[in-house]
């Protein structure tokens, strides 16, 4: 049997590749990734485990003949593909829908003419919009960019293809992912804000913000929660909000300190006063098994550590901010 991860050569996606073949119920399956290669990761096909059976196939999710080779004997697919950026969707509000949700769609007619048994959509805490407090499931998604309108249209997409065609779907809307993987994404504040500190870089922070609450999730987390969805059958048709912890930026800043300790905050004033102050609850997917391991501090050391040798080379030297940054 073949299972199919789109968008594999991505954040998520390239930590899902490696894991995957070595969980239990996958094993000695044959993991194909399917990906357009637009971000140039060919870094995260480095160095694949051995042990595992892997497949490539360059495709587009907006090409039905890519995604007909894509699929030939698959069973379950792991969908990760698509734009990802918040600020990138506004630029290409058009580009941003053909590709998240006419590449969705073409995926889900080309997998029901397939044979396909399941597919586990990864969508994003996005789709809820400029919300406050605590939010569930069942809160209504306002998006609020072109990027969280194109992932809740494409929920609704395979959601509606579980109730009146019969294909096993489960979404997971997705925390601010964060933590080491191959294909690292460096666009968000926790990723971001390690690299800065340990490069000797000041972290600009608006005054206030540090209070606002945030749903994280540290990337092994999330692969869990993928592989555990796959499992479950009882999942089937539901959505699920995933994270590892609701945090207020300040844990952030001091997961930051902790790993970087002379690295400095500088607190200027925010170009606007809104600060949005949310977190998910997500015991929905703890009742079925869900465990995070990840945390902010665990997160923090591994980047950190991808970056020591900047650390290493101003050791004695005192500190030096030689890249003033601002997030």
């Amino acid at each position: 049997m073949v299972v199919l991860v789109t968008g594999g050569s991505g954040y998520v996606g390239s930590l899902l590749i490696r894991r995957l073949p070595f969980e239990k119920g996958f094993e000695g399956e044959v993991v194909r990734i399917f990906d357009n290669m637009a971000g140039d990761k060919y870094f995260s096909l480095f160095d694949l485990p051995e042990g595992a059976d892997y497949e490539f196939v360059l495709g587009d999710l907006t090409k039905a003949e890519d995604l007909k080779r894509a699929l030939v004997d698959v069973d379950l697919v792991f969908d990760l593909a698509g734009i990802t950026s918040v600020p990138l969707s506004f630029k290409m509000s058009e580009e941003t829908k053909k590709v998240n949700v006419e590449g969705a769609g073409n995926l889900l007619e080309t997998a029901l003419s397939s044979g396909v048994r399941k597919v586990i959509y990864s969508s994003s805490a996005a789709v809820y919009g400029d919300v406050s407090g605590l939010v569930d499931e069942s809160h209504p998604c306002r998006p609020a960019s072109p990027y969280a309108e194109s992932k809740m249209l494409a929920e609704q997409l395979y959601l509606k293809a579980h109730r009146e065609r019969g294909l096993g779907v489960v979404v997971l809307r997705f925390g601010t992912v964060y933590g080491y993987a191959p294909g690292m994404r460096f666009d968000t504040v926790v990723n971001r804000f390690a690299f800065l500190a340990a490069i000797g870089s000041p972290l600009t922070v608006w005054r206030g913000a540090a209070s606002a609450l945030r749903p994280y999730l540290y990337v092994g987390d999330a692969v869990s929660a993928l592989v555990l969805a796959a499992r479950r059958e009882d999942a089937n048709g539901n959505v699920f909000n995933v994270t590892t912890e609701n945090a207020p930026l300040s844990d952030v800043i001091a997961a930051v300190k902790e790993a970087v300790p002379d690295c400095v905050i500088q607190y200027v004033e925010p170009p606007y006063q809104q600060q949005v102050s949310y977190g998910l609850i997500d015991s929905k997917i703890r009742s079925l098994g869900y465990e995070p391991q990840g945390s902010l501090k665990l997160g923090v050391r591994e980047i950190v550590g991808k970056f020591r040798a900047f650390l290493h080379s101003r050791k004695g030297r005192g500190h030096r901010a030689l890249v003033p940054e601002t997030l």
